[in-house]
């Protein structure tokens, strides 16, 4: 790609992850990446023509490089040692930080894999820091979509990370009983459902990034609906023949984060998609809300809409379950260094006019200059000393000793006892 095509691809560097189960950053320095210089800003590694990489400051074992490097040639992108990522997309596992004693996690929508890969060497790298050779905690990753499951199994096989990732190939999440025995050790819990794929940089710009195949493996063909969009705009383009510029005004084209193409014709159109979406999205979060032994959560889009993110985490914190068990934002000072410093937040109007809950949410714009797509975080925790669901039982408690303690006086009463009415003199609540 032309350094003029830049500024069309959205100027965004090729964003690596460094993949911890299989490798670490100084390995990759040494060798993959030995004959590159560093730089020291986004922009830096945008407009290099050479080779030149950039170690990012908020997300660990992530590296920026120039959108010109050919970097799906090399042995550590065909091994699984490094993984193409855009940097936002890391901020979902990277926030929740799942511990040693948050015990196992669950990726709810987990194709095509990164952030089910990513928390796998997050939970692997807990284990290595505490001098074990053996992860014993599980990653259960579900994926109800058969295509998008077999995409997903390839992905954590390639990065080294089956002993890790239990796959749930072809299962719906929101079927999953909470309840059973299998999850009880579940403590954190990664949502990225379907969206609007507002926030994702141009497909038709950006070169395609493929995985690599397994040796022997027949070559697979790039999607129906995507891939025919774009043959027939290169076919156009050589042709010298445009769309109708007055049609594209009356029509937008969303394509998700399935890839799938949907036109819409009319802001009521929009709005009754994002509404669909949205309802769908706060029934998944509100689903992980359930598990018992849960104390962590996720939840991110990759759209820039209201609807899908603000909106979503506020109805999900005013929900009967979040308030019942004691569910709560996880608030910007109590995230991880990374994302407690990055600058972009939420939007206030948006977030029902509370600063607190804007100023926890985690925002990117895909043209704001600092190299990434238009996305969306929020963390929830879990205070069980909150919950209503304990004050209830508290409640209970006290009825029931009051109970006791109004019949003995009531006996008293009864024996000719000197015995004060007003002794008992009602629940202060």
């Amino acid at each position: 790609m032309a350094i003029e095509s830049l500024v069309e691809a959205g100027a965004h560097p090729r964003w690596v992850r460094l993949n911890t189960i299989k490798t670490t950053l100084q390995e990759q320095l040494n060798t993959t990446f030995k004959d590159f210089t560093q730089v020291t800003s986004v922009d830096d590694v945008i407009t290099s023509t050479g080779k030149a990489y950039y170690v990012d400051e908020h997300v660990p074992n992530l590296l920026g490089l120039s959108p010109l490097f050919e970097i799906t040639k090399t042995h550590a992108y065909t091994s699984g040692a490094i993984i193409l990522q855009d940097k936002a997309s890391c901020f979902p596992a990277y926030l929740l930080d799942p511990q040693p004693e948050d015990g196992d996690v669950i990726d709810s929508c987990a194709a095509p894999g990164n952030k089910t890969t990513h928390v796998a060497a997050l939970v692997q790298s807990h284990v290595v820091a505490e001098g074990g050779k053996r992860c014993r905690r599980k990653v259960y990753a579900f994926e109800k979509d058969s295509h998008r499951a077999r995409t997903l199994e390839k992905m954590v096989n390639l990065a080294g990370a089956q002993d890790i990732a239990t796959l749930s190939l072809g299962q719906d999440f929101l079927k999953v009983d909470p309840q059973s025995p299998l999850y009880e050790n579940v403590g954190a819990l990664l949502l990225d459902p379907s969206c609007s794929g507002s926030g994702i940089v141009g497909r038709d710009a950006m070169p395609t990034i493929h995985l690599p195949e397994q040796p022997g493996a027949a070559a697979k063909k790039p999607g129906p609906g995507l891939a025919k969009s774009r043959k027939r705009k290169r076919e156009n383009a050589a042709l010298g023949e445009h769309e109708d510029e007055d049609e594209d005004e009356r029509k937008q084209v969303l394509v998700d984060d399935d890839g799938e193409e949907l036109v819409i014709s009319s802001e009521k159109e929009m709005r009754a998609r994002l509404e669909a979406l949205s309802s769908f999205q706060l029934t998944l979060l509100l689903h992980a809300f359930t598990f018992p032994s849960a104390r962590r959560v996720t939840y991110s889009t990759c759209s820039i809409h209201a609807e899908e993110n603000e909106n979503v985490v506020v109805k999900a914190l005013q929900s009967d379950v979040a308030v019942r068990r004691g569910w709560r934002v996880l608030k910007r000072g109590q995230q991880v260094e990374g994302m407690r410093e990055w600058p972009v937040r939420g939007d206030i109007k948006a977030a029902d006019g509370n600063e607190e809950v804007a100023d926890a949410c985690i925002r990117s714009y895909k043209d704001d200059g600092r190299g990434v797509m238009g996305f969306f975080v929020a963390g929830f925790v879990r205070d069980p000393s909150a919950a209503a669901d304990v004050v209830a039982e508290q409640e209970t408690a006290n009825q029931q000793e009051g109970v006791g303690n109004t019949t003995e006086n009531n006996d008293a009463e009864d024996n000719g006892s000197d015995a004060d009415d007003d002794e008992w003199d009602g629940f202060d609540d």
